[in-house]
């Protein structure tokens, strides 16, 4: 998922299959998709 930041770390709301950003830049969405993926992976991780 980090990999589909632009330089400054913003994320579109779509993405292309080649990874170009469509669209405006919402943050709150996915930034709590991003916090809660990390969180789950480290409880499920240990």
């Amino acid at each position: 998922m980090l990999t589909y930041a632009n330089h400054l770390g913003l994320y579109a709301e779509e993405i292309s299959h080649t990874g170009e950003q469509l669209g405006n830049l919402p943050q709150a969405f996915t930034h709590l998709a991003l916090i809660s993926a990390a969180f789950n992976l480290d409880r499920a991780l240990g």
